[in-house]
């Protein structure tokens, strides 16, 4: 049997750590491996050394009400803004909707490296991907969470800028335990988890195996009214190029009236406004997006441990798990950002007389007979195919789907040899794939149908014959908005578009990306033949080999650029390779592959019985123009007296280049661009070949005082990373060229960057004409980007008192301040793109880091007594201002108007309640009362008016749980 040790945990957050300490899991878990806390490779390292790491066990997971790990990872104070809430219109989150990530510090999903039982997993595969997705986990296994709130890249290589999240599984469990829970949701079906637990424990070894299910159903943004805002209120969900659309009549090519707008404008929800002087029609796609997709996922998980000898074990792990969302809701149709001569989105597509919608909505619009006559043809100046009436193909929204899953295979062995050295040699590969399908119209199938020339079955050359047929684009084609429950009092039944016309417009892209990981460690430990004053030297070191591949396949020839690159379907020499669709991009097939090389040694020195140290280095090696990097990292350690002690870090830290980021091609993502009314645009991602690795030099001062049951830690840290990896942001280089307002604003032709700007009309840009509505698509190039300056102080109190009223009482909180979060001056090829800036209090939605609150906290209460247990926990997060300028939009009339709504995004908090009674059999109910006072989020300029990385959407909701013992 291997030498093993009991173990209770200690956290920096929480007094009584609920794995090892609960009564009822140490009957059942009570011996260990002998503890290597995350950040070191020593073996017998104490979780209360130099290093900062916040253990949290299953047990009190369950305390809490068993949070999703999205949840739980939102409520720790010393993390930034994640995924996994609503994050369809975050740029960052497209590719990978349904993901969930870790970002300590704030400073970036990609610098927080999450390991599952100490050893890396592959990040996600999808565009733009933020690291690890942590819905993937096999959250029924999971024992133990282990914080490391520091750089530890001299120990783990690339990527731990910011910190590590090691998720642990359960040890030596026994038995069998089945969990089943359901969340009352108002507005949707609810969500509800299940989950089974199998172990054995003998005296050579053990098996674990688990499997879970997590189902959150679809909340539509029409169940919550903070979500739609009035346009003057909140214009950010809404869009110029609406439906019901603004037209102008013509002659050929000759005006015959001004522009007209749709004269069903406001009965069908729009905002009938203004754009400058042309009468606009706003849109407001909101109602048929989500708040919450309908998402499914599952996890199977085990492994088993055998002991070969008296030192050796054998140890093997495999995980499976899957994240599917079928009915992603979108827009009932994306604007045109090209047509058929390539970019624009004003006034490219015309509609001949011909078309049965034609003659109707210029006689609702009110033209004189004259006109009317005179009309040859409509140009549809702001414009979408579909709108506010809904998709007929789908009953309301466009519908996308995402799909992704994992699988990982981890085995080693680990013991000892020449008289007490321990080496620890293991192979880890993962994969994940990433399905992605979304829907967009094709430019000349749209055109088509216009011109009476549609559907599938058409053969020959006369519009609306044989087989052919017409699309009407104005608001007579519907009769309601279904989102909104709303009527069309000029609906013609006639002018009604076929359901399968609709559907043939659209073409699905399937995107498949797929990306491995392979890791090969060797760990040498032991102790040296020294002792110091407090004990023997303990050292490691090792090697490490990991080699990443990733795969990217358009899987239509539409979205191909190499097959169809031109707006018409077997052109292939057009000026303007804009592609097939009105809105999206293309991708080509690619294949990254790259490989790193590391060597790693630390020693732990107890220099006396109260002041320890250690040291680590680090080298690796990325081959190529990146090259290598070496980081050293020095901690110690003072137990000044019993109750006192002081810690203490530096080091430097880095983060190498992904195959992507060094790829010298990329992704093509959306984003809503301010200078163009924050109407979304294409926006290219170009890797870059010669990029290196971002350096980091980090440290941190601490205390720790403990008496009692009292417990308080309070910490310093400080990151300056240089040549920080990055992309030149999308809206910092519209900016530049065309300035803050609602998109009528004229465009600055000559500005630096106007070479990183496709404009519409075939990429023409004249000065005082053009305006930043004529945006098209913006290129955001891979760069080694500006200094960051980041630090804060880390506290946290605990406290624990006995006998009380016959039972026992816990108390806690913690908080992370940020002292500054500064960005210096960005240069993009010499060219100035923007100013130095403190991110610090301010919501960053067009630029870098995304939100970020001087402050997140949280506390809890908590009274145990027999089987019976109440505990209170209290999430706040800080508010923030909106850096962005305060914009002006224009009323009914075309008068300007200040909008003020979510200027300050305001704080935001929760009190959740949880209640956990113990019964006889090894049955546990749990109840819970999430967000007590039914808190709204705070208001957002953002377009479901909220900010998902302060608040959620969710509002007052309940949970039963079940958990039984067998």
């Amino acid at each position: 049997m291997l030498k093993a040790q009991f173990f209770c945990g200690g956290s920096a957050l929480a007094v009584a750590l609920s794995l090892a300490c609960a009564p009822q899991a140490a009957a059942q878990e009570s011996q260990v491996e002998e503890v290597v806390v995350t950040g070191s490779f020593i073996r017998g390292t104490p979780e209360d050394a130099a290093l900062p790491v916040e253990v949290i066990g299953v047990d009190e997971l369950q305390r809490r009400g068993s949070p999703s790990t999205v949840d739980l990872i939102k409520s720790l104070p010393v993390s930034g803004p994640v995924l996994g809430d609503t994050n369809q219109f975050s740029t960052s989150a497209q590719g990978q909707v349904g993901a969930g990530t870790v970002n300590l510090r704030g400073l970036g999903s990609l610098r927080t490296l999450v390991l599952l039982n100490g050893r890396r997993t592959v990040p996600s595969a999808g565009s733009g991907s933020g690291g690890v997705d942590t819905n993937l986990l096999p959250v029924g296994a999971i024992g133990r969470v282990e914080v490391l709130k520091e750089g530890a890249a001299a120990t783990y290589g690339s990527d731990a800028i910011g910190g590590v999240v090691n998720f642990i599984t359960r040890k030596n469990f026994s038995g069998l335990e089945a969990s089943a829970d359901y969340r009352y949701v108002p507005g949707s079906d609810g969500d509800y988890n299940a989950g089974v637990l199998w172990g054995w424990a003998g005296d050579t070894g053990n098996i674990l195996i688990s499997a879970g299910y997590q189902h959150r159903s679809e909340l539509r943004s029409t169940e919550r009214d903070w979500a739609n805002q009035p346009y003057t209120v909140n214009p950010a969900g809404y869009s110029v190029l609406g439906q019901p659309p603004s037209f102008l009549p013509r002659n050929g090519a000759t005006p015959v009236a001004g522009v007209q707008r749709d004269a069903n404008c406001t009965a069908l929800g729009g905002f009938a406004g203004f754009s400058g002087t042309t009468p606009a029609c706003y849109f407001t796609y909101v109602p048929f997006d989500n708040l919450i997709e309908d998402e499914d996922r599952y996890q199977v998980y085990g492994e088993a441990n055998y002991d070969l000898n008296e030192t050796t074990r054998f140890h093997v792990e495999a995980h499976y798990a899957k994240t599917s969302i079928p009915n992603i809701r979108f827009s009932p149709s994306y604007p045109p950002t090209s047509g058929p001569n390539g970019p624009g989105s004003v006034g490219v597509f015309t509609v001949p007389r011909s078309n049965p919608g034609v003659l109707t909505a210029l006689q609702q619009a009110g033209l004189s007979p004259a006109a009317i006559a005179a009309t040859t043809n409509v140009s549809l100046t702001l414009f979408r195919p579909l709108g506010a009436g809904g998709n007929p193909a789908t009953g309301g929204g466009q519908i996308g789907s995402r799909e992704y899953d994992i699988y990982r295979i981890s085995g080693g062995v680990t013991g000892e040899i020449l008289g007490g050295v321990g080496y620890d040699v293991a192979v880890t590969y993962s994969q994940t794939r990433n399905t992605q399908r979304t829907t967009d119209i094709l430019i000349d199938r749209l055109q088509r149908a216009l011109n009476g020339l549609g559907g599938a079955n058409c053969t020959g050359t006369t519009a609306g014959a044989n087989g052919c047929q017409y699309f009407n684009p104005f608001s007579n084609a519907y009769p309601g908005n279904p989102a909104l429950g709303l009527s069309n009092p000029g609906f013609v039944a006639a002018n009604a578009n076929d359901r399968d016309l609709v559907a043939w417009l659209f073409d699905t892209q399937v995107t498949r990306q797929r990306q491995s990981l392979f890791v090969a460690d060797v760990v040498f430990n032991g102790e040296l033949p020294i002792n110091l004053g407090g004990g023997p030297v303990g050292w490691a070191a090792g090697a490490q080999y990991r080699t990443t591949e990733f795969d990217s396949r358009p899987m239509s020839d539409f979205q191909d650029a190499r097959v169809t690159p031109c707006p018409v379907v077997g052109q292939t020499n057009c000026a303007f390779p804009t592609g097939p669709y009105i809105f999206l991009g293309q991708s080509r097939p690619t294949s990254l592959e790259d490989s790193v090389y590391a060597l790693f040694a630390e020693t732990n020195l107890p220099i006396t019985d109260t002041l320890n140290a250690q040291l680590a280095v680090r080298f690796e090696d990325y081959g190529g123009q990146t090259g290598s990097t070496t980081n050293p990292k020095l901690a110690l350690k003072w137990q000044a007296m019993d109750q006192l002690a002081f810690r203490a870090s530096v080091g430097t830290t880095f983060r190498g280049p992904t195959p992507a980021n060094r790829s010298p091609t990329g992704p093509t993502g959306l984003s809503g661009i301010v200078a163009a009314g924050n109407n979304f645009k294409s926006v290219d991602f170009v890797g870059n070949p010669a990029v290196g690795p971002e350096k980091a030099l980090t440290y941190s001062v601490g205390a720790i005082f403990e008496t009692g049951g009292f417990r308080a830690i309070v910490d310093y840290w400080s990151f300056k990373i240089e040549d920080q990896i990055t992309s030149v942001p999308a809206n910092v280089i519209a900016t530049a060229v065309a300035g803050v307002g609602n998109g009528t604003q004229l465009v600055n032709c000559s500005a630096a960057l106007r070479g990183l700007i496709t404009f519409n009309n075939n990429d023409t840009c004249t000065q005082g004409v053009t305006t930043g509505n004529d945006i098209a698509r913006v290129r955001s190039d891979t760069v080694n980007g500006p200094e960051i300056n980041v630090s804060g102080i880390d506290g946290s109190v605990d406290f624990r008192l006995d006998d009380i009223l016959g039972g026992s009482a816990r108390l806690g909180a913690s908080a992370s301040y940020y002292l500054q979060y500064e960005y210096d001056e960005f240069r993009f090829n010499g060219v100035f793109v923007g100013a130095a800036y403190d991110a610090r209090g301010f919501a960053n939605y067009d630029r870098l880091p995304g939100t970020i609150s001087d402050w997140r906290a949280n506390a809890y209460a908590e009274y145990e007594r027999g089987p019976h247990n109440l505990r209170a926990d209290v999430t706040f997060v800080d508010g923030v201002v909106d850096n962005r300028a305060p914009i002006s939009v224009q009323d009914a009339t075309g008068a300007l108007r200040a909008v003020s709504f979510g200027q300050k995004v305001e704080d935001f908090y929760t009190l959740d309640l949880n209640y956990r009674l113990q019964l006889a059999g090894d049955t546990t109910i749990t109840a819970s009362v999430f967000n007590v006072f039914d808190r709204d989020p705070s208001a957002a300029r953002l377009e479901l008016s909220y900010d998902p990385f302060v608040g959620n959407p969710y509002g007052r909701t309940y949970k039963l749980g079940v958990r039984k013992r067998f």
